[in-house]
C-alpha cells in the first residue's frame, strides 16, 4: 500500500533515512570491488582504452594506409622526391590539427569543469535546507519531510541528466524507496509526470517550507519572512544549479565545428601517408595508425567532457555525489537528535563568560562578568598563553554617550 505524505516514514534508530544494513550496490559504484583492489581498477581503466579506441575504423585505417604505402612505392618512383620533399608542410598541417584538437579539449573541458561547480552548488544547497529545515520547521514530520525531498532532488538530477526516469533500475530510485525515503506512490508520480523531474521536489520543497511556517505560532511575522526568506534563496540555487546543468547537456559544440576538424585531420593524415610511405616503407601503416590512434583518444575524450553526465570514467561520478548528500543530510539529521543542547548557546560548562547587554536611548554600556568557569587553568590546558590583560577583560565596561 502507498503512503500518505502525512504517514511519511519516521527517523529510525540508526539515522532519519539512512538505511546502515542496506548492502545492494549500484551500477556505477567502484568496478573492484569483488576483485583484486589494484588489479581490477587497471583492468577497468583497460576496458575503457578499448572501448574508446576499437572500431571498425581502426581496421579501415590500417587498410588504407597500407594499400596507399603499397602504391607508393610500386608504382611511384618518380613522385618520391616530390613526397619527401612536402614533409615540412605535412609537419606544419599537422602542427594546425594537433592545436585544434587542443583547443576543443579545452572548451569540453571548461563545459565538463561548469558541470562539476553546479553539482558542487547542488551538494551545498541540499546539504544546506536540511539544516534550515532543522532551524527553523519546529514540526519534526515536516523537517523529516524536507530532508527526504533534498535527498530525492539529487537522485532526480542524476536521472534526469543520463535522460532516464528515477524508477530505472539505474537511477536509485528502487534504493530509496527500500530506505524509506520516497513511497511507491510518489515515486511513480516523479517519473510519470511530464515536467522536469528536479522540478516536482522543488515544487514540493516551497509546499513543506510553507506549511511548516504557518504552523508555528510561536515566530513572529518578522521572523517567519525572514526564515522564508533565506530557504527560498538555496532552493532558487537548486533550481538554478539544476537549470545551469540541462543547460550544459542540451547545448553542445556547434556541429560545422567538429565537421571541419574531421576534414582537416582526413587532409593531415592522407598527406602525411603518402609523404611518409617512401621512407618508412611498410612501418608507414602502423606509423599512421598510431597518429590516428592517438587524435581518436584527445577527441573521445573530449566528446565525453562535453556532455559531461553519463556513466563513463571521463564523465562526472553524479552516484557518488547523491551518496554525499544522502550521507551528509541523514548526519545534519542524527546529529540533531544527539545533540541535548540549545546548540546556540553551547554546553553551559563550556560558557567562558556570562553576557550583559543593556540599552538606552542616549546611552550603551556593555558589562561583562566573569563566569566561575573560566580561569587560568582552563587558558592552560586549551593551549593559550596567559596575558597581562586576563585579568582586566572581566571587569571592562565601556560607555557611549
Amino acid at each position: 500500500m502507498c503512503r500518505d505524505e502525512k504517514h511519511w516514514p519516521q527517523p529510525v534508530r540508526n539515522g532519519p533515512y539512512h538505511d546502515r544494513n542496506d548492502t545492494s550496490t549500484d551500477s556505477t559504484k567502484s568496478s573492484g570491488a569483488g576483485e583484486d583492489g589494484e588489479t581490477g581498477k587497471w583492468r577497468h581503466k583497460l576496458e575503457f582504452l578499448k572501448e574508446m579506441i576499437v572500431g571498425v575504423d581502426i581496421l579501415l585505417v590500417v587498410i588504407a594506409t597500407s594499400v596507399i604505402t603499397y602504391g607508393v612505392n610500386q608504382f611511384g618512383n618518380e613522385w618520391l622526391s616530390f613526397l619527401s620533399d612536402s614533409k615540412p608542410a605535412i609537419g606544419t598541417l599537422g602542427g594546425m590539427y594537433f592545436l585544434s584538437l587542443v583547443f576543443r579539449t579545452n572548451i569540453c573541458y571548461s563545459r565538463w569543469w561548469e558541470g562539476r561547480v553546479l553539482w558542487g552548488t547542488i551538494i551545498i544547497s541540499s546539504i544546506r535546507i536540511a539544516q534550515q529545515a532543522h532551524l527553523w520547521i519546529k514540526e519534526p514530520a515536516l523537517v523529516h519531510r524536507l530532508s527526504c525531498l533534498a535527498i530525492i532532488f539529487a537522485y532526480c538530477c542524476k536521472a534526469h541528466l543520463r535522460g532516464s526516469c528515477l524508477d530505472d533500475d539505474t537511477e536509485g530510485g528502487a534504493k530509496l524507496l527500500r530506505k524509506g525515503v520516497i513511497s511507491q506512490e510518489e515515486l511513480d508520480m516523479i517519473s510519470r509526470q511530464n515536467g522536469w523531474q528536479p522540478y516536482y521536489c522543488i515544487h514540493a520543497m516551497r509546499a513543506v517550507i510553507s506549511a511548516g511556517l504557518q504552523a508555528d505560532d510561536k515566530l513572529g511575522e518578522w521572523e517567519k519572512d525572514a526564515a522564508q526568506t533565506a530557504i527560498e534563496e538555496t532552493i532558487c540555487k537548486l533550481a538554478d544549479s539544476m537549470g545551469g546543468c540541462i543547460r550544459v547537456k542540451s547545448v553542445g559544440l556547434p556541429v560545422a565545428y567538429d565537421d571541419i576538424l574531421n576534414t582537416t585531420g582526413a587532409i593531415f593524415l592522407t598527406a602525411a601517408c603518402l609523404a611518409w610511405a617512401p621512407g618508412a616503407g611498410l612501418y608507414n601503416p602502423i606509423l599512421v595508425l598510431i597518429v590516428y590512434t592517438i587524435a581518436k583518444m584527445i577527441i573521445g575524450v573530449g566528446s565525453g567532457m562535453e556532455d559531461p553526465f553519463g556513466n563513463d570514467e571521463s564523465y562526472l561520478p553524479l552516484e557518488k555525489f547523491c551518496e554525499e548528500v544522502d550521507r551528509q543530510i541523514t548526519a545534519v539529521g542524527e546529529r540533531a537528535k544527539l545533540i541535548t543542547y540549545d546548540i546556540a548557546d553551547g554546553p553551559s560548562t563550556h560558557i567562558p563568560a556570562q553576557r550583559s547587554l543593556s540599552y538606552s536611548t542616549f546611552s550603551m554600556s556593555t558589562s561583562y562578568e566573569e563566569s566561575p568557569v573560566a580561569s587560568g587553568d582552563d587558558d592552560i590546558e586549551s593551549g593559550r598563553e596567559l596575558s597581562e590583560t586576563d585579568r582586566l577583560v572581566p571587569k571592562l565596561k565601556i560607555q557611549l554617550f
